[in-house]
């Protein structure tokens, strides 16, 4: 899968995780990729480091050991 098709279904994804997401308060998501194209993501967490390890957890275990993944993206939404 290229980078392109990785970004982009990253971004397709926390953009529905957002989406499905609501309330007043703020809340925060991230999306992580590994180099195999492999993604998790997270939403509705109070901080961003909360958020941010829910998502390479996410992605961890959906690829192999050889597989790093990293944040490509973590925002902070109402």
């Amino acid at each position: 899968m290229t980078c392109m098709k990785r970004t982009g279904l990253a971004a397709l994804v926390f953009a529905t995780a957002l989406a499905a997401s609501h309330g007043s308060a703020l809340a925060w998501g991230c999306i992580a990729v590994s180099e195999e194209g492999t993604y998790g993501y997270s939403y509705d967490y109070d901080n961003e480091g909360a958020a941010r390890e829910r998502a390479l957890s996410e992605c961890a275990n959906r690829t192999t050991e050889e597989s790093v993944c990293e944040i490509t993206e973590c925002n902070e939404s109402d």
